[in-house]
């Protein structure tokens, strides 16, 4: 590749700035992000799907984690669901099973029940899901696989460009949950935001791009 065209190649937006990768480029203990574009199957509410694209635009390089690589969007069918759900939980179990762990971002939370599938399928047991807005879940081993879900939804008013409720989390709440999360984190789903496309949607993008960081540092950490 010459240098004007990797020159090119390196202004992609990509998450946190990560460079841009695919599955044949993972190794264990990476941390791969990749965008869901879907948003009309659980809790459907329209845009949901543009998070990734926005957390993209948003990022800017300085902060990458240090074994973080964008994977690009999964392929989705959310037309079909079964097609669509099946066709999900097979990437993100292909991704697994290279021993990276996985960020899910954006659509709704049916992405979050895809990726428990694939890490039933990788691991050969249920892998207990932990909420941010939860509270941190005691009797976890170091070792135990878990998967973190965390949903924008539950946001505090004051940090979204239209709120439907005043109550929520601060992201600095949000973010404090994620660095308690005992276990070995393996995934996570980031999902429930449906972020406004013009200047309003600056707050909630920040906030959520802010989250975004603190996944993938933990994520990078394996177990605790």
């Amino acid at each position: 590749m010459g240098d004007a065209a990797q020159a090119q190649f390196d202004m992609i937006p990509s998450f946190l700035g990560a460079p841009v990768g695919d599955l044949e480029d993972l190794v264990p203990g990476q941390v791969a992000i990749a965008g869901y574009f879907c948003d009309n199957l659980d809790r459907p509410m329209a845009e949901q799907r543009y998070l990734a694209r926005q957390l993209r635009y948003a990022s800017r390089p300085g902060k990458v984690p240090v074994n973080g690589i964008d994977l690009g969007d999964v392929n989705v069918f959310p037309l079909e669901q079964d097609k669509h759900f099946s066709a999900v939980a097979a990437q993100c179990a292909a991704v697994l099973e290279t021993g990276a762990r996985m960020v899910l971002v954006g659509g709704d939370s049916s992405g979050l029940k895809a990726l428990g599938s694939a890490a039933r399928q990788v691991t050969g047991a249920d892998v207990p899901v932990i909420g941010v807005t939860g509270g941190v879940a005691g009797n976890l081993s170091d070792n135990q696989p878990v998967i973190l879900s965390v949903d924008l939804h539950e946001l505090a008013g004051i940090w979204m460009s239209r709120p439907r409720r005043l109550a929520g989390l601060s992201p600095s709440q949000m973010i404090a949950q994620i660095d308690a999360t005992p276990g070995d984190v393996i995934a996570a789903a980031i999902f429930g935001l449906a972020p406004a496309l013009d200047n309003r949607g600056g707050t909630e993008t920040r906030a959520a791009l802010a989250i975004l960081q603190a996944l993938a540092d933990r994520l990078e950490k394996g177990e605790r």
